[in-house]
């Protein structure tokens, strides 16, 4: 008897792995650049080029982008400023894989862990910095589950119990890049911009949602830069400013009813001085290329077959197991976090210039009532002094931050979460103490995995007339309470809908799922052939 199939398209995690590495490299100062005196701040972001995977063994090449700025003594006027330094340090590097994973879709990810700038002497550095590389193999399977009966008249022979099951399905699995473009003008107030000595730029804000003809995102750039005036004998200006964006990506099969979910990462930031209708160099313009990862889920609701039975002739249903997932909880939730640090040693500050920082997930605890995620803002300052032999520094600090994620949790579940920085700043509270104040962003989705059988195929066979005969043709049953009247009636070679006709004690709405009551009597009267 052949069965119609329904198909169902699933992905699931195949291998995943996570190798720390460490880059380590000594970079000599530029002859156009004075001496180093002290290292103020440092910046490094890693990128992943390519991901090849060969059997069970994955090759990656990326490399990581650095800059630090340094305060050095300039020889023509005599003065301490500021200097820039910027380069990369390429990786190569082979993971080991659980399974072989050639032909899967391969996602990965590059997480800076920690960065060291030092001088060695006035004129070397050394770089050290611990890069985690993440690679995760899926498979997109194809599943057949079936749905019903292709020949009508079998069908209103047979007993067919059905259900209804609930599953999501990936309907969309994109990599694209979004590349941002804005343009700020320098405040009133502000000298017209000589030389960039220092630029930086985060995403503080990120939302995005699925259209019928692509992927809508909006947000706002969190930007800092640092210049010398082109006058000169002015002292070292800084400009912080915040500016929205918007953005689309053409997608297609999406629709504005899919759930979605967004992973970003920054892969590179340009920031370029320009002349403004005056001729004067206050047109600040910002580019900003982000990786985005982009998944669309659909909700589903699809009838099969469990079962199937003749009360007059022999079936034998052959099933097949099948994994499914079902959307437990997409969300997006806000942590607020601050934190109190005492200066020490950096006595002297006289304004805080900027405050950046990256959140880390250290921990995700898996609890009854949710998911518990403990991570840190690693947070980078920088501020002025009133020493002139040392005009400017900088300050790590570590801000914790804890959240739970309230849902109802099951044994067998999958999730992802993601931490943004939103918001972050610092204010001094005393001539020793900062407050770190910041907002971080929680973006999870978690799933719910579980097995069903679904029917693949059936035979049907008559029964012996002689062994049907034996049968007895009415049977006195006391309910236990524990079997369906579906199981009841498949047992004793009749149909739910006699067991209904002949027993008056059923309620009027029972299904095949119902459970008599214990102790309750039934009436079965064996079906005719």
């Amino acid at each position: 008897m052949k069965i119609n199939k329904e198909r169902i398209h699933e992905n699931r995690v195949k291998c995943k792995n996570t190798l720390q590495i460490t880059l380590d490299d000594d970079f000599n100062v530029p002859d156009s650049k004075a001496d180093i005196d002290v290292i103020i701040k440092e910046w490094g972001n890693p990128r992943v080029d390519s991901v090849k995977v060969n059997s069970d063994r994955a090759e990656v090449k990326g490399c990581l982008d650095f800059a630090f700025v340094y305060c050095g003594n300039d020889e023509s006027s005599q003065k301490v400023m500021p200097y820039k330094m910027a380069g990369s340090m390429n990786f190569d590097e082979n993971i080991n894989l659980s399974e072989d994973s050639e032909g899967t879709y391969v996602t990965y990810d590059a997480r800076l862990e920690d960065l060291t700038v030092k001088a060695i002497n006035s004129r070397k550095v050394s770089v050290k910095a611990i890069v985690a590389l993440t690679v995760t193999c899926e498979e997109l399977e194809e599943l057949e589950v079936g749905s019903s009966l292709a020949d009508e008249e079998a069908e209103q022979q047979l007993q067919v119990l059905g259900e209804d099951i609930s599953y999501t399905e990936l309907a969309v699995n994109l990599r694209d890049n979004l590349r941002i473009r804005e343009n700020i003008q320098l405040p009133q107030g502000k000298p017209n911009v000589g030389e960039v000595i220092w630029d930086e730029a985060a995403v503080r804000m990120f939302n995005s949602r699925l259209t019928d003809d692509g992927l809508q995102v909006n947000g706002e750039l969190g930007i800092f830069m640092m210049y010398l005036p082109q006058e000169e004998n002015q002292p070292v200006q800084w400009f912080e400013s915040a500016v929205s964006f918007e953005g689309k990506l053409d997608i297609n099969g999406c629709s504005a009813d899919m759930i979605s979910f967004v992973q970003y990462k920054t892969i590179s930031f340009n920031l370029e001085v320009r002349p403004d209708y005056d001729g004067e160099n206050r047109d600040i313009s910002v580019e900003m290329v982000l990786d985005l990862s982009v998944r669309g889920f659909e909700e589903r609701q699809q009838q099969i077959i469990t079962d199937m039975y003749s009360p007059v002739r022999n079936i034998t249903l052959n099933t097949q197991p099948a994994k499914l997932k079902k959307l437990l909880v997409r969300n997006n939730a806000k942590c607020r976090t601050s934190q109190r640090v005492k200066v020490g040693d950096y006595l002297g500050i006289m304004q805080i210039c900027s405050c950046s920082g990256t959140a880390q997930i250290d921990d995700i605890t898996v609890e009854d009532d949710g998911l518990l995620v403990d991570g840190a803002i690693l947070a980078n300052l920088f501020y002025v002094t009133a020493d002139d032999a040392v005009p400017m520094g900088g300050l790590k600090a570590v801000v914790p931050f804890s959240h739970k994620l309230q849902l109802k949790t099951c044994e067998n579940m999958d999730y992802t979460v993601n931490a943004y920085v939103e918001q972050l700043g610092a204010v001094m509270t005393g001539k020793d103490e900062i407050e770190i104040k910041g907002s971080v962003a929680i973006d999870a989705v978690c799933f719910e995995n579980y097995e069903l059988s679904v029917a693949e195929d059936c035979q049907i066979e008559d029964f012996d007339e002689k062994e049907y005969l034996k049968l007895p043709c009415i049977v006195g049953y006391i309910s236990d309470g524990r079997e369906m009247l579906w199981e009841i009636a498949k047992k004793f070679h009749t149909t739910v809908d006699q067991i209904r006709s002949d027993n008056s004690v059923l309620p009027d709405m029972c299904d095949e799922k119902y459970r008599p009551k214990k102790g309750e009597k039934l009436l079965l009267v064996k079906a005719a052939r």
